[in-house]
């Protein structure tokens, strides 16, 4: 059996977000990939809120997804706020 890699890039736009095939041509359907990749890049990212994604195909094949967002958690940037330390990957509060 041989298996391949599949490379999918994610380029946040500010306010949108492109996931996309990282190298070549898609060879079969990818877009179980692109929609595992985008949902990954929003539970990544929990203080956005996904509105909507248009797919974008190439020869009755999805190629690329984008998605559409709004920022529903703002972090506090008063003088008086408490500094919290973070983990990776936890938005900044």
């Amino acid at each position: 059996m041989v298996q391949s890699r599949i490379g999918v890039n994610q380029l946040d736009m500010g306010g949108w977000v492109r996931v996309y095939l990282g190298q070549g041509e898609p060879s079969g359907e990818i877009a179980p990939f692109l929609s595992h990749a985008l949902n990954g890049w929003f539970r990544e990212r929990p203080h956005l809120r996904l509105r909507f994604v248009l797919p974008v195909t190439r020869n009755g094949n999805t190629v690329e997804l984008h998605g559409w967002y709004e920022q529903i958690l703002f972090s506090d940037q008063s003088p008086l706020a408490k500094s919290v330390p973070r983990t990776p990957g936890q938005p900044v509060s």
